[in-house]
């Protein structure tokens, strides 16, 4: 019996020693982890809405709908564009895109933050092709207007999906078309 409650210290110290060290580690690379989001999501925004002078300013941060002005002056003046992030269930996560709309409503970029969809059909969203600087499916969307229904080739549109992995293609599409109704309004365009 003694030898139980001994083995049962000896675990419950193991436990205590290991639980306070990850609490040390989670506290010491918090904000490494958070300024490393924090930067990745600033080169996006440099990313899907590029050419800008001036800032991006967040807005709508406590709302249901929130998205970034680009400016295209140091003065915050003239607008260049908005900045969207479309979320959508996926095969096997949520889908997180930020989407850059010029003023008129064409699509200046579409990134694909985070996914993590079956590698080798869904994870294909993010694949670059040799010899190229950007992933193929993604760029698809440049150059589209939001004031268009932008659907998969599979429904009828101009999209073409990634082979195999068509939940994951119309998951990307739809949240982008669901955020340009709303990007629209923002932006004071009539459909």
């Amino acid at each position: 019996m003694r030898d139980i409650a001994k083995i049962g210290c000896i675990l419950m110290i193991y436990t205590l020693v290991v639980g306070v060290a990850l609490a040390f580690v989670n506290i010491k690379t918090e904000p490494i982890i958070e300024a490393n989001k924090a930067a990745a999501e600033n080169a996006a925004l440099a990313e899907v809405l590029s050419d800008m002078a001036g800032d991006y300013e967040l807005k709508g941060e406590d709302t249901d709908f929130s998205y970034w002005i680009g400016y295209k002056d140091m003065e915050k003046s003239e607008i260049g564009g908005f900045i969207v992030i479309a979320r959508e269930s996926g095969y096997s996560s949520i889908i997180e895109t930020m989407i850059g709309t010029d003023v008129d409503g064409i699509i200046t970029g579409v990134k694909i933050l985070f996914q993590q969809e079956t590698p080798g059909l869904g994870a294909k969203s993010v694949e670059i092709l040799r010899g190229e600087s950007e992933p193929w499916f993604t760029r698809q969307f440049r150059g589209k207007s939001i004031m268009d229904v932008i659907k998969v080739s599979e429904d009828g549109g101009s999209i073409d999906a990634i082979t195999g992995a068509t939940i994951t293609s119309r998951a990307i599409t739809d949240s982008i078309n669901r955020e340009a109704i709303k990007l629209k309004e923002i932006m004071g365009i009539q459909s």
